[in-house]
This record gives C-alpha cells, sequence and structure tokens, in this order.
C-alpha cells in the first residue's frame, strides 16, 4: 500500500461500443495513466481534456485500431468526450 500505480483506460470509451462493428475492449484502445490524468480525462474541462486526446490520438494508437479493422478520426475521438 502506497506505492506507485496506473489505471487503464479504454481511449475510445466502451459506452460508444454500439458504434463499432469490431470490439472495441482490446489492447490496443488502452492505455496505461497515472490516477489524476485518469480522473480528468473524464471530468477535466474542454481545454484539458483537448490537449490529452491530441497526446492519445497518436500514429501508434491509430495503426493499433486500424489493425483490428477499427479506423476512428481525431475528431470523432474528441467527441466521445
Amino acid at each position: 500500500l502506497g506505492g506507485q500505480y496506473v489505471e487503464m483506460h479504454h481511449v475510445i470509451p466502451i459506452s460508444h461500443q454500439d458504434e463499432f462493428e469490431s470490439s472495441i475492449d482490446i489492447p490496443e484502445n488502452i492505455v496505461p495513466l497515472c490516477p489524476n490524468c485518469h480522473r480528468k480525462i473524464h471530468n477535466a474541462d474542454e481545454p484539458s481534456i483537448d490537449v490529452m486526446i491530441v497526446n492519445l490520438y497518436t500514429d501508434e494508437f491509430t495503426r493499433g485500431l486500424a489493425h483490428r479493422g477499427i479506423t476512428v478520426t481525431g475528431a470523432k475521438l474528441r467527441s466521445f468526450y
């Protein structure tokens, strides 16, 4: 207890699964966040969330999803938040 830990976050929220034919509950859609950042992405103001989305929407992220047959634009991803 009292040690450092991370929380796992679905970049495309599971609540939007019905917008995709393939499962989004996959490793390519999950990133580790510190507890503060995890709370922030769910509860922060719009400008803060925008910065976080830009940092999460990487070429590696989109390639990983594309490998699974999932595509999402940055604007679409932002609309989920």
